[in-house]
């Protein structure tokens, strides 16, 4: 079935999502010039570091497709910035300590007033949940990446995966996550979303890691599913842009 035969495409949302994905964002082809950024009008900044496949301890690791073009999107949406990776690159920059995108991003943080940073992350199609977020700790507010925020986030995803945090013990404690430098480095707040592939690949590009290894190679995620993850995320841009702009 072609995309313009699938119901995939009567939604412009996801029209423009697959877009992105295939026209944008090249997993297999290196750049020097490896990753892009969109200027938005809030305080808010939209992370992709997985958009393209990304050297890790001197292996080659598949892209986590569809989160680049989901960031983008959403920036669209809500007037968030956007920093996503949109080449094969062999800086992995949430698990490397120093890397050009990490340097990118305290910039954008700095000129652009950003105070929160979401970093979007693909989870595979077999967890047992829909999303994951990491906030180093969900219990310690003194630790958690976003004290402030975290009812928020809580509230925006509250009908569609509870419970929310650091499920598979995943936390994104470890020093060089994204979150952390948001965190740390930055005085920002931040977490970090693993998403599962059944709510954000709108259609499995056919060179794709996940395509040429011949695991499901013709994927396609239900309609309802990409847009109920989109919206949950939409919701929390915008409540936490209200947050942040009436301090």
């Amino acid at each position: 079935m072609s995309f313009l035969h699938n119901p995939l495409s009567v939604h412009p949302i996801l029209r423009d999502m697959r877009a992105i994905e295939f026209e944008r964002i090249r997993y297999d082809s290196a750049c020097d010039d490896y990753f892009g950024i969109v200027k938005g009008n809030i305080p808010i900044l939209l992370s992709a570091p997985h958009g393209a496949k990304h050297l890790r301890n001197g292996t080659w690791k598949g892209e986590d497709e569809y989160t680049a073009a989901l960031a983008i999107k959403l920036g669209e949406l809500t007037g968030a910035s956007v920093i996503f990776v949109k080449n094969k690159t062999d800086e992995d920059s949430n698990w490397l300590p120093h890397t050009r995108y990490k340097d990118a991003i305290r910039q954008v943080v700095h000129e652009q007033g950003i105070e929160f940073l979401a970093d979007i992350h693909g989870a595979d199609i077999g967890r047992n949940y829909k999303v994951s977020v990491g906030i180093i700790d969900a219990k310690d507010m003194e630790r958690c990446s976003c004290p402030r925020c975290k009812p928020i986030i809580e509230e925006a995803f509250r009908n569609f995966q509870s419970p929310l945090f650091h499920l598979d013990a995943f936390t994104a404690e470890a020093p060089e996550t994204v979150t952390s430098l948001a965190r740390h480095v930055c005085c920002i707040e931040a977490a970090q979303f693993e998403i599962n592939a059944r709510y954000r690949i709108v259609e499995r590009k056919p060179n794709s890691t996940r395509a040429l290894h011949g695991d499901k190679p013709h994927f396609r995620a239900e309609v309802a599913d990409v847009l109920e993850l989109v919206q949950c995320m939409k919701e929390m841009v915008l409540k936490i842009k209200e947050e942040i702009l009436c301090l």
